[in-house]
């Protein structure tokens, strides 16, 4: 059996009235069919059906699956050929049992509707502080048996939430939750804006922009862990769009250190700056490939905003868009193949996905003022900020367009958003 005991020293506080909404907008029909039952459950406890709706709610959110409830305990072997007749194709059945007060066995079968086979199963010793993450956990085992590679919701989001106060004035608020929007902690507030959070590659750090001393400089979090908030060194100018090298030890920057933003390197340990462009044009939003062998920047070299991608062994520097005047805010796809940016048509900023070695450009929304994109760690789901009405939201679609769904705050309008890496 295996031990999938997690405490969490939570340093924050989790607010219910926090908790960003979800709103499915689009789904597609042609999505794979499967039950997920509600638990059998042995003892008092209600964790057996928190389980099964968190898995419920990761698969419909994302894109792949329609998800029917059985509306009753699925126990032992069912009867195939009555759910082969409502053309689903996996069940998945689970028993929760209660060991102590805290303490319980979580079993999971994923069962094959066409070969009768089991696809999937095991069985955990779980503390009451891990419910969340085994649920999430055992969506991304079932996503991986039913397709062939890795879910994405065993992970967290980092964003920011702006918050109208009296007379004027703007509370903001650094904030942390699952990658379903539940769970949400705020770890900073903030009367001056925070920008651009970015968790690092082992998810034991953040990244932010802060204006608290008059001026744009960069901070790091330890949201799990109770250590004093990093700030970077002065570097004469402000310092912006903080991101990890995929080793964590090196963060790319953008600074205006002798009167020109430009990109720049800074080891945390040795605390060694490097400069890695020099152009008279304006330099900014650098982020690493997967590798750490390239970095991808937006520029106005050309006269226009473009992307561009350096090659760090080889020092050189190509473009990578060409189509319309306006790209920016790139990021790599996890396989490092593709690009998720901001594209202009008219007037209307958009996200749009590149592929790096044809330039094929696929427009990926029809909004309006689109910004800040990034790849789920699996490839396969995009966040990003937009605007509703005048108020700021947080969207998520699918690479195939094939699923959207929104991220709402009841008290404030949300920014920035940050997909983690896969949890440790």
């Amino acid at each position: 059996m295996k031990q999938f005991i997690v405490f969490i020293l939570s340093l924050y506080t989790t607010l219910s009235w926090a908790v960003l909404e979800v709103t499915i907008f689009k789904q597609e029909e042609n999505t794979f069919p499967i039950v997920i039952s509600d638990f059998f459950v042995v003892g008092d406890a209600s964790q057996g059906k928190v389980i099964a709706d968190i898995m419920r709610n990761n698969f419909n959110r994302s894109g792949e699956f329609s998800v029917v409830n059985a509306n009753y305990i699925i126990r032992s072997k069912p009867s195939f050929d009555k759910w082969k007749a409502k053309k689903i194709e996996a069940i998945v059945l689970g028993k929760l049992e209660k060991i102590s007060k805290k303490i319980f066995n979580v079993e999971i079968e994923l069962l094959d509707v066409y070969s009768k086979k089991t696809l999937y199963k095991d069985i955990f010793t779980v503390h009451n502080s891990g419910i969340r993450r085994i649920a999430h956990y055992l969506s991304d085992q079932i996503y991986h048996a039913l397709l062939g590679k890795r879910g994405f919701f065993n992970t967290r989001l980092a964003y920011i939430t702006v918050i109208n106060k009296d007379k004027g004035e703007r509370e903001y608020r650094l904030e942390i939750s699952d990658s379903d929007a539940q769970n949400p902690q705020t770890i900073l507030k903030s009367r001056e804006p925070l920008l651009s959070p970015v968790w690092s590659p082992k998810q034991d750090k953040i990244a932010y922009v802060s204006f608290k001393n008059s001026r744009s400089e960069v901070f790091i979090q330890y949201p799990f862990i109770r250590r004093k908030i990093q700030k970077l060194p002065y570097f004469d100018g402000i310092a912006s769009s903080p991101s990890w090298h995929p080793n964590g030890e090196i963060l790319l920057l953008t600074l205006s250190k002798n009167g020109n933003k430009d990109i720049y390197s800074y080891q945390l340990s040795s605390k060694k700056l490097t400069r890695l462009t020099i152009d008279m044009g304006i330099d900014t939003e650098a982020s690493y490939s997967p590798d750490g062998n390239k970095i991808i920047f937006t520029s106005n070299r050309s006269g226009q905003v473009q992307v561009y991608i350096k090659d760090l062994k080889t020092n050189k520097i190509n473009r990578a868009t060409f189509k319309g005047r306006y790209n920016a805010q790139a990021v790599f796809s996890p396989d490092g193949k593709s690009l998720i940016m901001v594209h202009k048509i008219d007037q209307d900023y958009r996200i749009a996905l590149l592929d790096i070695a044809t330039k094929d450009l696929k427009v990926m929304t029809n909004n309006q003022l689109d910004e800040s994109p990034f790849f789920s760690p699996n490839g396969d789901m995009i966040i990003f900020a937009t605007n509703q009405g005048g108020f700021g939201v947080l969207s998520v679609v699918s690479i195939w367009g094939r699923q959207i769904f929104e991220l709402t705050s009841k008290v404030g309008e949300v920014r920035e958003p940050n997909w983690s890496h896969y949890l440790k």
